[in-house]
């Protein structure tokens, strides 16, 4: 049992080949691992933590990006979120910060919406690592 099965979180794993091709020779193929957990009790934060994009610097110019005042962080990580008081609450934890943006920085991209929290990771992930533990755990406190 993995220990976050053992605080009652549901796990559910996967594993994805990514390609990506320009003009129709494939120039680049990684793995990624896809986690989806359902946690024990219900939250309220809806947030997506990933790379930026050329879209959601557009969307920056219409609503303002949380930032969580380290600039490593900010500078590596896209905060999408309807819910910013709770979210930013999340963030003042120095440690699921950077766990966050090693998992981000690394290709990665995290989900939470609710109970329900998707990752994909870059790499293959055949259990959970230290990084995902610490941010699943801040959500659960």
């Amino acid at each position: 049992m993995s220990e976050l099965e053992a605080m009652g979180i549901s796990v559910q794993r996967g594993f994805v080949t990514n390609t990506s091709d320009v003009e129709g020779v494939q120039t680049n193929e990684s793995e990624a691992t896809q986690l989806a957990f359902t946690l024990p009790k219900p939250i309220e934060i809806q947030a997506t933590f990933s790379k930026e994009g050329f879209t959601d610097k557009l969307v920056k110019i219409f609503k303002k990006e949380i930032q969580a005042g380290d600039p490593a962080f900010d500078e590596t990580v896209y905060v999408k979120t309807d819910t910013p008081e709770l979210t930013a609450a999340l963030l003042e934890n120095a440690q699921v910060r950077a766990s966050i943006a090693r998992m981000v920085g690394a290709g990665g991209l995290i989900e939470v919406d609710g109970p329900f929290v998707k990752m994909e990771l870059a790499g293959h992930h055949e259990t959970e690592d230290a990084d995902t533990v610490t941010f699943v755990r801040a959500l659960v406190g």
